[in-house]
């Protein structure tokens, strides 16, 4: 892939993590010399089976993953050993890892409130980013007054709100049952094209790639 415009999104450069296997036995390689680039705004997936190092890759571009060998670079910077706070990513994970005790908007607004963010401005933003995943209504109810698919809206819009530069999803909808996730699956296609933001996401599923 050429780079016309600047800076790739996400660049990897021969990534490597090998694990102690169990017991503190021989290394495991769960992620061997991988190279890639990622363009801005283009919506790029890691699709495979379990245990084949996807996650693993995805977790060392968000900075919770150091990786044994190799580089990364987000937005063209060196991001190797840049911790995930320090990153400008934002991740969605599978199973929401929402606040239970907090409203919807409060739960969205989160990163706002631990980086001082005004009020003013934290309740603009999170009031577009709710309407952005539909569900402006439901800003007071709490996660458990919510079915998973509008769980997993709640946890997109907790990372768009933050404005990353890069939105990186872990098997966004694998625990939502057929139905709900072949709907969420249209609505994110539309949320992601509005976004036109860069986006990894991981899925064994070859329907959701």
């Amino acid at each position: 892939m050429d780079e016309p415009n600047g800076p790739y999104a996400v660049e990897l450069r021969d990534l490597t993590k090998t694990f102690l296997g169990r017991g503190g036995g021989q290394l495991v390689t769960a992620v061997d010399h991988v190279s890639l680039q990622i363009g801005q705004g283009e919506f790029f997936t890691l699709l495979g089976p379990s245990g084949c190092g996807k996650t693993t890759t995805l977790r060392m571009i968000a900075g919770f993953e150091l990786p044994t060998a190799g580089d990364l670079l987000i937005q063209g910077r060196a991001m190797t050993n840049v911790p995930p706070n320090g990153r400008p990513v934002n991740t969605v994970f599978q199973n929401y890892a929402l606040f239970p005790h907090m409203t919807v908007a409060d739960n969205v607004a989160f990163g706002l409130r631990v980086k001082r963010v005004s009020k003013a401005e934290r309740e603009q933003r999170v009031q577009e980013a709710l309407a952005l995943v539909q569900l402006s209504d439901l800003r007071q109810r709490r996660p458990a007054q919510l079915s998973g698919g509008q769980q997993q809206r709640v946890a997109l819009a907790r990372a768009i709100v933050n404005q990353p530069q890069v939105l990186l999803l872990d098997e966004p909808l694998g625990a939502l049952d057929p139905m709900i996730r072949a709907e969420l699956q249209q609505d994110l296609s539309e949320i992601f094209r509005t976004l036109n933001k860069s986006v990894v996401m991981v899925t064994h599923d070859m329907h959701e790639a």
